[in-house]
């Protein structure tokens, strides 16, 4: 059986200051670290009420791919309409949280507020914005 290592080990300076770093919360500290997000904040601030798009189609406009976008947004304080950002079938994501813990609302909720229909938990393909849109709306 192959043991992996849970704690980081490293010698030297750099080592004296990660000594013992659990290596998951070194990842998440390192996660999206050195991205620069501002593209994602201003596509999410683009996106018009009553309409959706995917993580992926995110990731795809700003260069990035839909694990760290996703990640970002659940951690992102800056992120306006997140809400906005679905599965690729039209679901909110199983991780997804608002940042403002005060918040009782969901976003199915509000995306139907905004005028988004749903079929069960899936948000209808027609309020999805192309590909093509979403390019639009950053390059506007």
């Amino acid at each position: 059986m192959q043991v992996v290592p849970t704690r980081l080990s490293v010698s030297g300076d750099l080592g004296a200051a990660l000594e013992g770093s659990s290596l998951a919360d070194l990842a998440k500290q390192l996660s999206g670290a050195r991205k620069d997000w501002t593209s994602l904040h201003t596509l999410l601030g683009a996106i018009p009420s009553g309409r959706w798009t995917t993580y992926g189609d995110v990731a795809s406009v700003i260069g990035s791919h839909a694990v760290p976008v996703g990640t970002h947004l659940a951690a992102c304080g800056q992120c306006s309409n997140a809400w906005r950002v679905l599965t690729s079938v039209g679901r909110v994501s199983a991780g997804f949280q608002w940042t403002n813990s005060t918040r009782t609302d969901t976003p199915l909720e509000v995306l139907a507020a905004e005028g988004v229909r749903f079929d069960g938990e899936a948000a209808v393909p027609e309020a999805c914005l192309p590909l093509e849109a979403l390019r639009g709306l950053l390059d506007s």
